[in-house]
């Protein structure tokens, strides 16, 4: 670059990073870049992320020196009955352990709806820190909706996606509903493929119905009424009473260290847990006098992994409807015990086949030192469109527990578990390290191993998503093919379950996208897997 960067945009999606670094050049901050670069997101990639769906970020505000968590997750409509599914289940997949119940209402059509809040906490960000006009950020994306773009690649590989046995197809689940067929199919009657011209008028018009009203007519105004009628006429779970009821959680974000920084990371029901607790138990070790991904730091990498997983199964939920015991899993004593496993070389009993995608993430950070890491998704697409309106709702209840009386069961007004993690690292108080992934259950694995190869390695950003990486919630430990064969062949003979994939850069791993301040100069990177990603600068 010929001049200093006062700011940076880190995306999976280069058009959505333009769009909020433009945001940032125009004299906005991080937490408008951010508004609006999600915004573009979900016209950008609408499969994983948008209006219908939920998000969380992690803060930092120059200004008052603090850092905040905002939660905007998909809660359980009132509707619901926890044991309304209990009979229906006829088995779960291998992989997700998703429940599979007879008809698929878990997974596709308006019984897999939850309520939504991706509309409400980007407007309480806004409200919050906000400093342009909200419609300034969304007419970016509602243009892009109006004038049309070629589909991406990203997007369009949802076509060839894995379908794992007695789930729908593709195109029945994506494409549900009548207005979801006649927007994302061609003539031929499958998905759209990369490079066909796209265009979705209906979106923009959804857009700039908000950018005029604000974010609450999403949930007590004239949308509303459109989604609560739509949703009565179609038995969804999520009543007009909820939508008037949804509430952002604004509070402090779970706070830890690591080799001397400071990190603050996702509350509750998030991963942030997890993040924290794989770096506590790491820290035990001098991981940088390891060979890097060689057998030893592999395994303890790898190990930290598989007993987290315990965690993930065992304690984590939605703490309003189940206790969590937060203090004694970051705890010094049970870190020790963890570790002292891995000394031992002992995993979990715990088999877990997840290798989960999906979901996507920005990082903002601006000149004033303003920094921004926040998660989006839909978790699932339900596949359902609601006429007019031109976004697709999340599918949240399908990795509900449909079982009654289990930490995610599918309790009223109950926010899913999930491993979503932006983080914040801080030393001597000010952000070094701003970072999260899409990826589902892979995102604490992708986050943790990004950021230990910047703290322990020395790594730049750029080196540290794109290394060779390992993901597991238990047993097997599951490699990307890049991993030697000597680090394989020596973590099978130290006993480890361990899986190695025959694609080098694998997207379900996590797309991290972080950015490095060094004396207040940003430097971004974008995950290379699956179709990549931009750090735009301003």
């Amino acid at each position: 670059m010929d001049r200093i960067a006062s700011g940076v945009v880190v995306s999976p999606e280069p058009r959505a990073a333009e769009i909020g670094a433009d945001v940032l050049r125009r004299g906005g901050n991080a937490f408008d870049a951010a508004v609006a670069t999600a915004f573009a997101q979900t016209v950008f990639s609408p499969f994983m992320c948008g209006l219908g769906g939920w998000g969380l970020a992690t803060t930092f505000s120059a200004k008052t020196g603090a850092s905040e968590h905002f939660g905007f997750p998909a809660r359980v409509g009132s509707l619901m009955r926890p044991d309304l599914w209990a009979n229906d289940i006829t088995g779960y997949t291998d992989m997700w352990h998703v429940a599979l119940v007879e008809g698929h209402p878990n997974l596709v059509g308006y019984g897999a709806i939850m309520t939504p809040g991706t509309v409400a906490g980007l407007g309480e960000l806004h409200r919050a820190h906000g400093s342009l006009p909200w419609a300034e950020l969304i007419e970016p994306s509602a243009v892009a909706s109006e004038e049309g773009f070629p589909i991406s690649e990203q997007v369009a590989s949802v076509s060839r996606s894995f379908v794992f046995p007695g789930m729908p197809s593709v195109e029945d689940h994506y494409c549900w509903s009548p207005p979801a067929k006649q927007l994302w199919t061609g003539p031929d009657g499958k998905l759209k493929q990369a490079g066909e011209p796209f265009r979705n008028p209906d979106h923009a018009k959804t857009l700039r119905q908000l950018a005029e009203r604000g974010a609450e007519d999403f949930y007590t105004g004239e949308l509303a009424e459109v989604i609560a009628e739509d949703f009565g006429r179609n038995g969804a779970f999520v009543t007009a009473g909820d939508l008037k009821d949804y509430q952002v959680d604004v509070g402090r974000p779970l706070a830890g260290s690591y080799r001397g920084h400071g990190l603050e990371s996702a509350a509750l029901p998030n991963g942030g847990l997890l993040v924290l607790h794989i770096l506590k138990v790491l820290e035990r070790f001098e991981l940088g006098r390891l060979e890097h991904n060689g057998p030893e730091h592999a395994f303890l990498v790898g190990g930290a992994l598989a007993w987290a997983g315990v965690i993930r199964f065992r304690h984590l939920a939605d703490p309003r409807h189940q206790d969590v015991p937060v203090d004694w899993l970051l705890s010094d004593e049970y870190t020790d015990e963890i570790a002292g496993h891995l000394n031992r070389r002992e995993l979990p009993d715990l088999d877990v086949l997840h290798e989960p995608g999906g979901t996507t993430h920005l990082s903002v950070t601006d000149a004033e030192g303003n920094c921004v890491s926040l998660t989006h998704t839909l978790t699932i697409p339900s596949g359902v469109v609601i006429p007019g309106t031109g976004f697709t709702w999340n599918g949240c209840a399908c990795l509900m527990d449909p079982e009654p009386g289990r930490v995610n069961s599918l309790v009223p007004g109950r926010s899913r578990a999930n491993a979503a993690a932006p983080t914040i690292v801080f030393r001597d108080g000010k952000p070094v390290l701003v970072a999260g992934s899409p990826g589902g259950y892979s995102i604490p694995s992708a986050v943790t191993q990004a950021l230990s190869n910047v703290l322990d390695f020395g790594m730049s950003p750029a080196e540290a998503v794109s290394a060779p990486r390992l993901h597991s919630e238990g047993r097997p430990v599951f490699a990307e093919g890049r991993f030697s064969q000597r680090t394989i062949t020596a973590l099978r003979d130290r006993g480890m379950p361990i899986v190695q994939k025959p694609a080098n850069y694998l997207a379900s791993f996590g797309r991290v996208q972080l950015i490095a301040l060094e004396d207040g100069r940003p430097t971004g990177a974008a995950d290379p897997r699956n179709d990549g990603g931009i750090a735009c600068y301003a």
